[in-house]
């Protein structure tokens, strides 16, 4: 997760220059490297609570990522930002 938060704010980063977006991306993008760095650095590492593997989950991960994807390229991005992400403006 935080390597697709990094991917994410470096994007935005690259195609956004006013003050505001270098703060917002720029921030999520340093809070991403440090708690990465923190995450590298624990002795311990916590088990986290999950559902028992399976192909079916792992069906539903997938297509359930896929369907918000589209969704919000298709609309909401443009509806939440102003901005469609897939073509130039």
């Amino acid at each position: 997760m935080l390597t697709a938060t990094k991917a994410w704010a470096l994007a935005h980063l690259l195609v956004n220059g006013t003050l505001a977006d270098v703060l917002l991306f720029g921030s999520f993008l340093a809070w991403a490297v440090a708690d990465r760095v923190a995450a590298g650095r624990r002795d311990v590492q916590r088990r986290t609570p999950s559902s028992p593997p399976s192909r079916w989950n792992d069906a539903i991960a997938v297509v359930g990522g896929l369907v918000a994807y589209v969704v919000f390229v298709a609309w909401a991005h443009q509806a939440l930002f102003g901005v469609m992400p897939m073509l130039p403006h």
